[in-house]
């Protein structure tokens, strides 16, 4: 059995990406986490001096997604890899080439996930799904009810954030065909009892 060199975990908004994540790490304690939308996050400081975004917080970070995505389909992926990279301690990685771009950046993550393996939280497009695929990675789905997933996203972000967020944004809208081509989906319908349960039989080895 041969192991993938990391996990990402897709799922649309309010389905419990992280609450899944952090439920495998439980399971798993060497594994370490990574947000895919963590270079976005990282603006949250601008929402306090700019009202125009009051209410709108999902808006404003789908908009700069947007925007970075128009340098580099890939940049908040490369961002998180990059984040990896940094992460690993146990000596020199090889120079990413052009040339060979993806033999070079598998070679390096095989290295890494022999210290820890990498999981992201929060992939949502096509681009993400193939990038991380071609580099060894479990793509991991969870599906949530539509009705419970806006329950969820109240109880988190508050009701005029959760009812003004858009569903039929490009990063979501995607997502539920992603998360049926996933290597294993899990259903969060039920309790935490219920998708805990599930997580302890997913299995991160591959033939």
């Amino acid at each position: 059995m041969e192991e993938y060199n990391g996990i990402i975990i897709f799922g649309e908004m309010g389905s419990g990406k992280d609450t899944l994540a952090d439920m495998i790490i439980e399971e798993h304690p060497g594994i370490k986490k990574y947000g895919l939308g963590d270079l976005i996050r990282s603006m949250k400081p601008i929402l306090r001096v700019s009202p125009q975004w009051k209410g709108k917080e999902r808006g404003f970070y789908q908009s700069i997604a947007d925007k970075l995505r128009e340098i580099d389909n890939n940049i908040l992926n490369k961002y998180c890899l990059s984040k990896m990279f940094s992460d690993y301690s146990k000596g020199e990685l090889r120079e990413v080439t052009l040339e060979n771009e993806i033999e070079d950046i598998s070679f390096n993550l095989n290295l890494v996930s022999n210290e820890f393996i990498p999981m992201i939280v929060g992939g949502r497009t096509y681009d993400d799904y193939d990038y991380w695929k071609s580099i060894g990675f479990m793509i991991v789905g969870i599906k949530t009810d539509k009705d419970l997933r806006m329950n969820r996203l109240i109880l988190r972000d508050g009701e005029e954030v959760a009812k003004k967020s858009d569903p039929n944004h490009n990063t979501e809208k995607n997502v539920a065909d992603i998360v049926k081509k996933a290597d294993c989906v899990l259903e969060n319908n039920g309790t935490l009892e219920d998708l805990r349960k599930k997580v302890k039989k997913i299995n991160f080895s591959k033939v």
